[in-house]
């Protein structure tokens, strides 16, 4: 597999509008806002600097062949909850000439798994530890 076609986005709503990239073997972490000037908490700074991970071929190998294991391709475009109360997760994902596009409306509520366990993986490999929190402003 030539691993410069391979790009993944997150985009995380509700209190994070942020998103991560990987492209290749670079892990990208892009804030909704950067570089707060008020915010001071040492934890929650990091939520608001672009930051930089690179991972290894071995790393995105695996993490490529347990997405092509899952069926993603075959999964629908859109998931929806009945709950007012929500937290969107959207991913895409290019390998070579294809394209998905998933949408789930709260990224725990009738979201698949393995969309769940891209962001999860994706938070894993970066480092950084940018679990969903209640974001202050």
């Amino acid at each position: 597999m030539n691993f410069s076609t391979f790009e993944l986005i997150v985009e995380r709503g509700a209190f994070h509008y942020d998103s991560f990239v990987l492209k290749d073997t670079i892990l990208t972490f892009f804030p909704e806002k950067e570089n707060i000037s008020n915010t001071t908490n040492i934890e929650l700074k990091k939520y608001y600097e672009k930051s930089e991970q690179k991972i290894s071929r071995k790393q995105l190998k695996k993490f490529i062949e347990k997405l092509q294991k899952s069926n993603i391709w075959e999964l629908n475009n859109n998931y929806t909850c009945n709950s007012t109360c929500t937290s969107a997760l959207k991913v895409i994902l290019k390998i070579e000439d294809k394209e998905k596009t998933i949408q789930c409306q709260d990224f725990k509520r009738d979201c698949p798994e393995i969309i769940q366990y891209i962001e999860d993986k994706l938070i894993d490999l970066h480092h950084k530890k940018l679990k969903r929190i209640f974001l202050p402003g």
